[in-house]
């Protein structure tokens, strides 16, 4: 089992993300943002926060789209989403090749139609990985998962992060 590390972030209102709902066509995956390439994948209001951690602070700040895409390696990112009810937070960054993950595809994984679990794939090279393990469909790469935990604040639901630390073999 993962082991987490490190402070809690805050990491905004709970109500500031909507719930992210499977399409009904029948690819049974949802982009994350809707849009096209030439219109930088725009949509208002954003149902994901595409957050940045600096190393000596304790907050996490929020960053434009293009922002993100063009500090992706540099800087440590957080992508934060509520998909079908659930908050998830995770690096921003694939980790195969480092392609933003707010560009990709959710969906279900499902076994006779029965949910098992949900993935993001990676609209780069098309690989795929469990949001609740991380876990990648190809070779042993793992997307690295951030824990959320969602508490009652003045203004409403408050979503805190914190980074897991990976399992260690060995």
């Amino acid at each position: 089992m993962n082991k987490s590390t490190g402070p809690w972030l805050y990491a905004g209102l709970a109500s500031s993300l909507p719930s992210i709902e499977p399409d009904d066509n029948q690819t049974g995956k949802t982009r994350i943002r809707s849009g096209t390439a030439e219109d930088g994948f725009s949509e208002l209001p954003p149902p994901c926060r595409i957050l940045h951690s600096k190393e000596q602070d304790d907050a996490l700040n929020e960053v434009t789209r293009d922002e993100a895409q063009t500090t992706i390696g540099l800087q440590p990112q957080v992508l934060v989403f509520r998909y079908r009810g659930k908050i998830h937070a995770m690096d921003h960054a694939c980790p195969h090749q480092t392609y933003p993950l707010s560009r990709g595809t959710i969906y279900d994984i499902e076994d006779f139609g029965v949910v098992l679990s949900a993935g993001i794939t990676c609209p780069k090279h098309g690989w795929a990985f469990d949001l609740f393990t991380g876990e990648s469909d190809r070779g042993r790469y793992k997307l690295n998962l951030w824990e959320v935990d969602v508490r009652d604040g003045e203004d409403g639901q408050e979503i805190w992060v914190r980074r897991r630390e990976r399992k260690r073999i060995g």
